[in-house]
């Protein structure tokens, strides 16, 4: 007999602060830059027209947890007025093989990938930055506005451009009191003379370009996670200290598909202090982020420690 703990989407609103899961991100990099923890191959395939779906998974030996999250893209799901993303994370335990928790999985992929911007801005973007400019204003673009507004509470003008134009009216309503908040028509006209950049778009060509970012400038590509995506044009890369969530990944499923000359570091190494992270006050940093399973893991069981201390969840005997 197991007893298994079961969290709603509110369950784990209710139960996480965006600081608490920038600590526990931080503690996934470190852990698998370090191989502390282990992050095994990605199962991604091509259902249909319309739905993709994927497996990430890992194991982190010094927590005790073993965890993997299913998920994947439904298009048809929006026809329905429902999230097209959709994700279930299972931790299981490493000594028996027996399921212990069972979570929603679209909040904790959202929160988590927040808190990786906000890391990676935190480490490598100006103090000073003022201008923040972000293309693709759904889900993650509204959480990535989020997490930079709190780790970079200078900002005070924020230049948007939907993707499709679907999400604007909901991003407009949530930063219009908060910051300058100006919506855009072009990529070259949201980008030009930005501090930092935060690009979530599901894009698969390029179209960020040298031309449009500013010595100094720091990139948060967040889009890329898949063979084929790409949001940042090859000169951008060739020109910028680049730092990443994997390497494996970032060359396999991320900005860096095909140009095996670039030379990347691990922000995990950063966080450990073997790497000094931004070189100039002049570079172009752009940190690559395509999501690794420890960060899932590692907020999954802060969420479920965190139940158990509030008494929080559904319990299923096993």
């Amino acid at each position: 007999m197991a007893d298994i703990i079961c969290l709603s989407t509110d369950d784990i609103k209710n139960l996480l602060t965006f600081d608490m899961v920038m600590e526990a991100v931080k503690h996934a990099y470190t852990a698998n830059s370090s191989k502390e923890g282990l992050t095994f191959p990605i199962v991604r395939e091509k259902l249909s027209e319309n739905a993709v779906f994927g497996v990430k998974s890992g194991y982190l030996p010094a927590k005790d947890t073993l965890g993997l999250k299913a998920a994947g893209f439904w298009t048809n799901n929006r026809i329905m007025n429902e999230e097209a993303h959709q994700a279930t994370i299972v931790l299981i335990d490493p000594n028996t093989g027996k399921p212990t928790a069972f979570l929603d999985g679209n909040y904790i992929t959202t929160i988590r990938t927040g808190a990786a911007g906000a890391v990676a801005a935190d480490l490598f973007a100006s103090k000073q930055a003022r201008k923040l400019a972000v293309i693709g204003t759904g889900i993650q673009g509204m959480i990535q506005t989020e997490g930079l507004l709190f780790v970079r509470p200078g900002i005070t003008e924020v230049r948007c451009l939907g993707h499709s134009g679907k999400s604007l009216p909901n991003y407009i309503d949530r930063f219009k009191d908060k910051v300058n908040l100006q919506v855009c028509s072009t990529v070259e006209e949201t980008i030009l003379d930005a501090d930092i950049i935060v690009t979530s778009t599901p894009a698969t060509s390029s179209f960020v370009f040298t031309e449009y970012v500013k010595p100094g400038c720091h990139i948060n590509a967040m889009g890329a996670d898949t063979k084929g995506k790409s949001e940042l044009d090859k000169s951008v890369l060739q020109l910028a200290e680049i730092f990443v969530d994997d390497e494996h990944q970032s060359r396999t499923i991320g900005e860096l598909q095909g140009l095996e000359d670039c030379q990347v570091t691990e922000i995990g190494n950063v966080l450990l202090g073997k790497h000094t992270g931004r070189q100039l006050e002049t570079s172009v940093t752009v940190f690559d982020s395509t999501g690794i399973a420890l960060q899932d893991i590692t907020t999954a069981t802060l969420a479920i420690q965190m139940a158990k201390e509030q008494g929080v969840g559904t319990v299923l005997h096993w």
